[in-house]
């Protein structure tokens, strides 16, 4: 067997015994709830022939729920991959290091008000960041654009089936980021809107609908960027639109199928990275579609493994490569194993 498949066989068998263990630990006048969960994968790039064997999250999530009138926390330790599909072969996220992920300290001054502060995760987006959470190995396009966690604080207020929340964030050494959204249910559909401004880069409006109908769960993510005025270039457009599509159809008692349809327009302002580097003229990607299926098999509710198909398609040759040189379109596939705990 590849040494490289026997160190992930070994990294899921070391954290079955965790997934075991799941639960509250007991420590002096606090309740901590862990969680968490780790993947191995191996991702080949048929295209550019290019493949990789990577433990993408092994992730501890350490948390004690707030009250009104207290304080909680809720704190990730380890390391996120989070390969994408313009870059299904590069590790990504953390850059692969161990470490603080994300972590905030939770005040409750009273009931339904509360105030995050610490290394946040952010509301804008349908899709999660660690894939045993997620539906699917590789990130999506919309995904891959979107914030994950940075520092910063938020407010949020809930009542009844709704929730609006404000925040203010850093989101890099020169740049102040701020946020507002809502959320409600309103019969079997979820929904939520935010709007997301990192000064100096963009800004983002984010929709997100989801429901179950039926065993089927369904779920949409409009995304809208507009270039900060420091970025734009005379020319060029500035902003880009995107819009993906999910759905897990359950197969049995055990086997479930996720699916993932997008499309992005990206014009000429390469906000979704259609062209590298900024390139511009008659070899501009104006668009991109993606379709990835991923069946998935769970032993337990704690295990599980997956196989991937991802294609991604772009209107002209300057974002993807194969083994020739640019081209139009990949093809990347994948298999995954998991525990969650």
């Amino acid at each position: 067997m590849n040494k490289k498949l026997i160190s992930i066989a070994i990294a899921a068998a070391v954290a079955a015994p965790l997934a075991a263990q799941a639960g509250t630990i007991t420590v002096p006048n606090m309740d901590i709830t862990m969680s968490g969960g780790i993947t191995g994968a191996y991702i080949y790039q048929t295209d550019t022939k290019i493949d990789q064997y990577v433990v993408e999250d092994a992730l501890l999530d350490f948390a004690s729920e707030a009250k009104a009138g207290g304080v909680g926390f809720d704190l990730g330790v380890g390391t996120l991959g989070g390969n994408s599909l313009t870059t299904p072969t590069t590790v990504i996220g953390n850059g692969g290091n161990v470490g603080v992920q994300y972590g905030w300290v939770t005040v409750m001054p009273t009931e339904g008000l509360k105030v995050d502060a610490g290394l946040l995760a952010t509301n804008v987006g349908y899709e999660l960041v660690p894939s045993y959470l997620d539906g699917n190995i590789l990130r999506g396009l919309l995904n891959a654009n979107q914030p994950a966690y940075y520092t910063g604080a938020r407010a949020t207020y809930s009542t009844g089936g709704m929730s609006v929340y404000v925040e203010g964030s850093k989101q890099s050494a020169s740049s102040n980021g701020q946020a507002i959204g809502a959320s409600a249910t309103m019969g079997s559909v979820n929904g939520t809107i935010s709007y997301f401004n990192d000064e100096d880069n963009k800004s983002i409006v984010d929709i997100i609908a989801s429901s179950k109908v039926g065993s089927m769960t369904l779920a949409a993510n409009i995304d809208y960027q507009t270039l900060a005025k420091s970025k734009k270039v005379a020319g060029k457009d500035d902003s880009a639109y995107g819009i993906a599509l999910y759905a897990t159809l359950p197969m049995g008692d055990m086997a479930e199928l996720p699916m993932r349809l997008e499309y992005v327009n990206d014009g000429t302002s390469n906000i979704y990275g259609l062209n590298p580097g900024g390139v511009g003229g008659a070899t501009v990607s104006k668009s991109a579609m993606s379709f990835t299926i991923s069946p998935t098999y769970n032993f337990t509710n704690a295990t599980f493994v997956r196989a991937e198909l991802a294609y991604v398609n772009t209107d002209k040759k300057t974002m993807l490569t194969d083994d020739k040189g640019l081209t139009d379109s990949n093809l990347t596939v994948g298999a995954q194993a998991g525990v969650r705990f």
